[in-house]
């Protein structure tokens, strides 16, 4: 009886107990949540972001080198194709956030530059941004748009005088040169294979094409004769290409031969016959470009330089059948640059 009475006195007790305040000893928070308590429920606030370190975290430092693929209109982030940075990224494409965007002021699309990446814990940026020297590039893929081409200077050339020995390689990646042409009449003529209008390039070659048929089927047609299709696009037109590119014209590689060579080669005896080609705007592909044909005899002096392509393959047989022959091409037409 005694133990019951005193469990029912202390059930009674217990939330008179549970409220009292703490000692005027104990520091309290707001609502008199002890200071020790409500430090451990509020959230940290945020690590202040420093030049040296984050917080307690290492800041690293790299140096790169890369190509800006693009950039967002805010200036918060570049995408740059970067080098390979050694002991901690390969060599990608990656969005990098910018830092100071003062240094971006100069800075566009396509340039190539380097920089300084920041890495913590926590995040990532670059800033000591320096754009970079462009690399120079080869005569071969130098375009004829570009600021400045390495040329030859050269004087135009004429009928009456002697073809330029220039060296070339043919389609079966044989070298050959100007001068082994010689005692053969020549009908020389600028192409390029992705040409895609079919009344300049491919019309060269149709009408090189009749005129090689025309010649084989002439009676007592003289034998010292050939074509040469020369390409002015060197890098995409390799000799494997151009192969490809001469079987769609039934060509016979005994009397047409379809090469390329050096760009300053090429550049300068297409200069010598005003023949001018350069890239479309926009685009990476097309050329724009006049159109020359020229016609050698056999001892390799130039009897006419033909502009435009409003010439057949039938005349262009005969005037081939005359020049073998040796008999000139007296009271033709010559007509100057346009």
């Amino acid at each position: 009886m005694v133990s019951c009475c005193y469990l029912l006195v202390l059930i009674t007790c217990l939330p008179w107990v549970a409220c009292q305040p703490t000692g005027s000893d104990e520091p309290t928070g707001e609502g008199g949540t002890p200071a020790a308590v409500q430090a451990t429920i509020e959230p940290s606030s945020p690590v202040p972001v420093s030049s040296g370190k984050e917080g307690n975290a290492s800041l690293e430092l790299f140096t790169v080198s890369g190509k800006v693929i693009s950039i967002e209109p805010d200036l918060s982030r570049a995408r740059i194709d970067h080098e390979e940075i050694p002991g901690y990224m390969e060599a990608m494409v990656m969005p990098f956030n910018i830092g100071n965007t003062h240094e971006w002021a100069h800075v566009h699309e396509g340039d190539v530059i380097s920089f300084l990446l920041h890495v913590t814990e926590e995040r990532s940026w670059i800033d000591g941004v320096e754009k970079k020297p462009q690399p120079v590039p080869s005569l071969d893929q130098l375009p004829k748009t570009a600021a400045w081409r390495q040329v030859r200077e050269v004087k135009p050339l004429a009928v009456g005088d002697l073809l330029p020995n220039v060296p070339l390689t043919n389609q079966f990646s044989a070298p050959v040169t100007l001068d082994q042409f010689r005692g053969k009449a020549v009908a020389l003529t600028f192409i390029y294979t992705r040409c895609p209008l079919p009344d300049f390039c491919p019309k060269m070659n149709q009408q090189f094409r009749l005129a090689q048929r025309e010649l084989k089927a002439l009676e007592d047609a003289p034998d010292n004769w050939h074509f040469l299709s020369l390409s002015f696009d060197p890098v995409h037109d390799t000799p494997e290409r151009l192969k490809f590119y001469a079987s769609a014209y039934q060509y016979d590689p005994a009397t047409w031969t379809f090469a390329t060579g050096a760009m300053i080669e090429i550049d300068a005896l297409t200069e010598q016959f005003g023949l001018l080609f350069y890239r479309s705007e926009g685009s990476i592909l097309d050329w724009d470009h006049n159109l020359r044909t020229v016609l050698v005899d056999p001892e390799g002096i130039i009897q006419e330089i033909i502009i435009g392509n409003l010439w057949s393959g039938t005349d262009l047989a005969k005037k081939m059948a005359r020049l073998a022959r040796g008999e000139g091409l007296q009271g033709s037409e010559q007509e100057p640059f346009e």
